[in-house]
């Protein structure tokens, strides 16, 4: 039942490197139409994975530009968001092309006279009908709710397609982007590396996760798209409740919950949080004994047989391509020793039956497929 999940998590060395190669024609639509506009400002909008791919590209995005990248849920932003900045430019991400929040949020960002574009993998998803560009998520099908590759796809994606707009515009040099590249390709390469030590970890810390019912995951800095993502992908397949917190937030008064019954993953990056996160293991593990960290050896005087320790790049702006690797490892394996196939919904209706996502048996044909 994980093969398929598996596959996915093993095959994103290749679509990220592909995504790389071929971004001058996947990009091509957006950068044309834009490369004239004034922009300050950009809102990535999407939910869930989209979401979290948005706050893990934020960093580079803004390094790159100089403008301020927003990421927010498409309803956040149809119904709540006062625009300042007239010049602002609005990216809609659905990977299965049918939210209705982000086709919302893209006619609410129309309306306000605004720069529009969409992202999705399904080439007739109905957000393209709802943005001046679309541009594809070029991911290949991936049959499986709990998306993978295609969170990695679309951080990269947003990466590339921002950057290659600023190229055109001037804001950068090639020479600049090209380092950048370098960077991401180091990080790519890791990947393999990452996964076969994420695979060894699982196998020791499979029986103690096992019944678990209350998961926390905690991180901080450019990992924090790690901890959304790597709570929402365990939630999704684990089926238990699962939240992820910002390591300060989780500080300010979540300690006061953990208990013998809680488990905590710990995406420690290199950085002034990782020796405090050690020390938070330390006190947490008098109420605990279920801690998972997550981390490179540097600084790790004593790890455990529950430590996943892997000699991550450790690159700020591109790590977050690694750190969700492990989350991803225990999403899909976890599932299976649960009895759970993460590539069938709790309920296959669920969308057509709250109204969330526009089903026409055409558009949505990969999800059926699942």
């Amino acid at each position: 039942m994980a093969s398929i999940m598996y596959d996915y998590i093993r095959e994103t060395p290749e679509v990220l490197t592909h995504i790389i190669d071929e971004r001058a024609r996947i990009c091509a639509e957006f950068v044309e139409r834009f490369k004239g506009a004034d922009i300050g400002t950009v809102y990535v909008i999407g939910s869930g994975t989209s979401y979290h791919a948005g706050v893990s590209a934020k960093l580079y995005l803004e390094e790159l530009t100089g403008w301020k990248v927003i990421p927010m849920y498409p309803t956040r932003f149809a119904r709540e968001e006062r625009v300042f900045d007239k010049n602002s430019l609005v990216i809609g991400i659905s990977q299965g092309g049918q939210s209705l929040s982000t086709v919302e949020g893209l006619d609410a960002a129309t309306e306000r006279g605004l720069l529009t574009a969409a992202v999705s993998e399904n080439p007739t998803a109905l957000v393209f009908e709802h943005a001046q560009t679309k541009t594809l998520l070029e991911v290949g099908n991936e049959k499986c709710g709990a998306k993978t590759k295609g969170y990695a796809g679309s951080i990269m994606t947003l990466m590339l397609m921002v950057g290659e707009l600023a190229l055109a515009k001037g804001i950068t040099d090639q020479s600049t982007v090209d380092g950048y590249l370098e960077r991401m390709r180091t990080v790519i390469a890791n990947l393999p590396a990452v996964t076969d030590a994420a695979v060894d970890w699982y196998g020791r810390i499979a029986d103690d996760l096992l019944p678990a019912k209350r998961v926390i995951v905690v991180g901080y800095d450019g990992m924090y798209g790690d901890v959304l993502e790597g709570a929402l992908k365990t939630l999704e397949t684990l089926r238990v409740g699962i939240t992820g917190y910002d390591i300060e937030e989780f500080f300010h008064g979540i300690y006061n919950s953990i208990s013998e019954d809680s488990y905590l993953f710990y995406l420690a990056s290199e950085g002034d949080y990782k020796p405090r996160t050690l020390r938070l293991i330390e006190i947490l593990g008098e109420w605990t004994s279920h801690n998972y960290l997550i981390a490179s050896p540097a600084g790790v005087e004593a790890p455990t047989s529950f430590d996943c320790i892997v000699p991550f790049t450790e690159d700020p702006l591109f790590s977050c391509f690694e750190f969700i690797i492990p989350m991803q490892v225990v999403a899909c394996f976890g599932a299976e020793a649960r009895g759970i196939d993460p590539s069938i919904p709790k309920d296959p209706l669920f969308h057509e039956r709250i109204g969330s996502k526009k089903l026409d048996g055409v558009r949505d044909n990969y999800v059926k497929q699942g």
